[in-house]
Order: structure tokens, then C-alpha cells, then sequence
């Protein structure tokens, strides 16, 4: 069988994850050790709450967009039943 259709090794994907998420700081910051640096962790967090922020923003301002429509589509609705009723008044009256 071919080696390269293996699934991989826990130990590799673990070194693939890690090298793929680390930030550019020391060795140890990216895996959380006791001596890493503080900065690594405070890093990650605020980017964290940035892409949070990002997201309920993003939500936010597209749940008003469609409450916008909405608003007028409902006036248009009403206007064109409006309009069906005064019709109606003058197709009887005549």
C-alpha cells in the first residue's frame, strides 16, 4: 500500500497543527508551557475578540438590513391593498 494514502500519526498532526497555529514568538508560547511568554496568550485573546466583535457586528448590521426591507415591503403591501380598496368603493359606486 502506499505510505503516503496512510492517515497520519497523532504526533504529526500535532506538529502540523501547532506549526500551522503558532504565532512568531518563542517555542514554548505557542503550546501553552509554564514558562511562555505572556504576550503569545494576550495575543490570541484580543484577535479572539476582534473576530467576536466581527461577528456580532456582522449579525447585527445584517439583521437591520433585513428589518429595513422588511419596513418596506409592508408599506408597499399596504399601499397596493389601499389602493385595491379604493378601487373596489369606485367599481361599486358605479
Amino acid at each position: 500500500m502506499n505510505s503516503t494514502l496512510a492517515a497520519p500519526s497523532p504526533r504529526t498532526l500535532e506538529a502540523a497543527v501547532s506549526a500551522c497555529c503558532s504565532l512568531a514568538t518563542a517555542d514554548g508560547a505557542a503550546r501553552g508551557e509554564p514558562g511562555s511568554q505572556p504576550s503569545a496568550k494576550a495575543v490570541q485573546i484580543a484577535v479572539l475578540c476582534v473576530l467576536c466583535l466581527t461577528v456580532a457586528f456582522g449579525i447585527f448590521f445584517l439583521g437591520c438590513n433585513l428589518l429595513v426591507k422588511l419596513e418596506s415591503l409592508v408599506a408597499q403591501l399596504a399601499q397596493e391593498r389601499r389602493a385595491s380598496r379604493d378601487a373596489e368603493v369606485v367599481a361599486e359606486g358605479t
